[in-house]
């Protein structure tokens, strides 16, 4: 047999030994047009009300926690005193900063552009001390840092003022950009392996699994590429950076869209409510927007970076504001989602056809 004849074989499973192809069944074969319509009603019912309860859930009341900070002590003051205040930060009920000492302003600094901490606060002789933030990594807990200190410097009888060590772009309002960039993708992504689903089905080959897969990396450099352009070119939200944008946001679509077609693979039809579930009821509000992971509800901190809004998020966060600091743990996600969605799709296409010819051996011996 030439290698012509194994890939025509290949691409025609149910051709061999001139049995019927195997057909699946739909859902109207097998159930009435009124089973099938109240199964469609409780379905998408259970996916607004999982929207309206995520999305309230996740933002109705953000409290700040364990938003890491340093602690400086200028010179001229007692040895002692950045550790005195740290304690005295830590011991704040509900625990909304984790202080730790730094030598000086210049190690805060490293330290905030190396994305260890958010902010840092500077003990000053004066009675005037400085709070440095980093609105670029969260404007909510830069926020949410100046209402913390107004409180306790209240308390202490003392002033700061604040100083933006990293902020947002004069376009970028409240570093909202990003994350709307990010969820562009992530739709893209789905919507287009959930149309193939629908109109197209699951592969009946390898071959088509394989093709399938290209037509989703195609879309994906295209998309990923168009997006970054209208942020950077277009719009101006953001100087620069087209090129990592591009291959950002080629990473974003690629890895959704295949894990939806993983799932399509695995689930059948039940994987486009299933995506909505992962990617918009839970992956677009612990992405955050303007909410970093220290002021979302602990649930929704845990789960964000480990899912693609969230990983596209925190992707151009690093990219435009650190200079690619942080950018792997995103970039490990996305490959994951990646891999795992072409294993499914390749592995339940493999599957599918090997079984097919075992049933078609098994007619034509009978």
């Amino acid at each position: 047999m030439t290698n012509t004849d194994t890939l025509d074989s290949d691409a025609r499973p149910d051709a061999d030994n001139g049995a019927q192809p195997h057909r699946s069944t739909s859902p109207t074969d097998r159930y009435s047009t009124r089973q099938i319509m109240v199964a469609l009603v409780a379905g998408i019912l259970l996916l607004q009300l999982g929207f309206i309860t995520s999305y309230v859930a996740a933002f109705h009341q953000p409290t700040p926690h364990d938003i890491p900070i340093a602690v400086v002590a200028e010179a001229g003051l007692p040895a002692g005193i950045d550790q005195q205040v740290a304690d005295r930060l830590n011991a704040i009920d509900s625990r909304p900063v984790e202080a730790r000492v730094a030598a000086n302003t210049f190690e805060a600094r490293n330290l905030i552009d190396s994305r260890e901490i958010m902010g840092a606060y500077v003990v000053s002789a004066s009675g005037t001390d400085t709070l440095i933030t980093a609105s670029a990594a969260g404007s909510s807990a830069a926020t949410a840092l100046e209402a913390i200190f107004t409180e306790a410097d209240a308390a202490e009888h003392r002033t700061f003022v604040v100083r933006d060590e990293v902020p947002v772009g004069v376009h970028d309002n409240r570093g909202l950009s990003g994350f709307y960039l990010a969820i562009g993708w992530v739709v893209g992504g789905y919507l287009l392996a959930a149309a193939i689903g629908l109109l197209i089905g699951a592969p009946r080959t390898r071959r088509e699994a394989w093709t399938h897969t290209a037509v989703m990396a195609g879309y994906a450099l295209v998309s990923g590429f168009l997006g970054a352009l209208v942020t950077t070119n277009l719009l101006g939200t953001f100087t620069g950076h087209l090129l990592p944008l591009s291959l950002l946001g080629a990473g974003v679509v690629f890895a959704t869209g295949m894990f939806t077609m993983g799932l399509r693979a695995v689930v059948g039809i039940l994987a486009v409510p299933l995506a909505i579930l992962i990617f918009v009821v839970l992956g677009n509000p612990s992405a955050g927007g303007a909410f970093g992971s220290n002021v979302l509800p602990g649930f929704y901190a845990a789960i964000g970076r480990w899912i693609t809004p969230g990983a596209g998020t925190e992707g151009v966060r690093s990219i435009v504001y650190f200079g690619g600091t942080g950018i792997g743990q995103p970039s490990l996600t996305l490959v994951g989602y990646a891999v795992a969605g072409t294993a499914a799709l390749i592995g339940m296409t493999t599957w599918r056809v090997r079984r097919s010819r075992g049933l078609d051996a098994a007619a034509g011996r009978s």
